[in-house]
């Protein structure tokens, strides 16, 4: 397939003809890599997409959540973590407004 020449930008930025965004399926927004190869021609790659999903279990839980029976269950154990959450942060901004009176 061949495509037009397009020109870069005094800001170094090049436009993507329609015809390659429409091969590579690319979006307003998406990320794409450069590929230079040993002969210095340049192929362009679809960065992968990720998701907040990829992400699950990539980081270690700051406390232990027990397993819930019903869903009315879980809300009060989120509820009460908050309010002891926010009940910590309280007694943390005050002591430290303590030590600079």
């Amino acid at each position: 397939m061949q495509i037009p020449a397009t020109t870069i930008t005094q800001k170094g930025q090049v436009t993507i003809p329609v015809e390659v965004r429409r091969l590579l399926r690319l979006r307003s927004g998406d990320k794409v890599r450069f590929v230079v190869t040993q002969k210095k021609e340049v192929k362009i790659k679809t960065a992968e997409r990720t998701s907040i999903m990829h992400l699950y279990g990539s980081l270690k839980p700051r406390v232990k959540v027990p397993k819930f029976k019903t869903g009315e269950e879980l809300i009060r154990w989120e509820s009460e973590a908050f309010e002891r959450g926010v009940a910590e942060e309280d007694r943390r901004i005050l002591r430290n407004y303590s030590k600079h009176k």
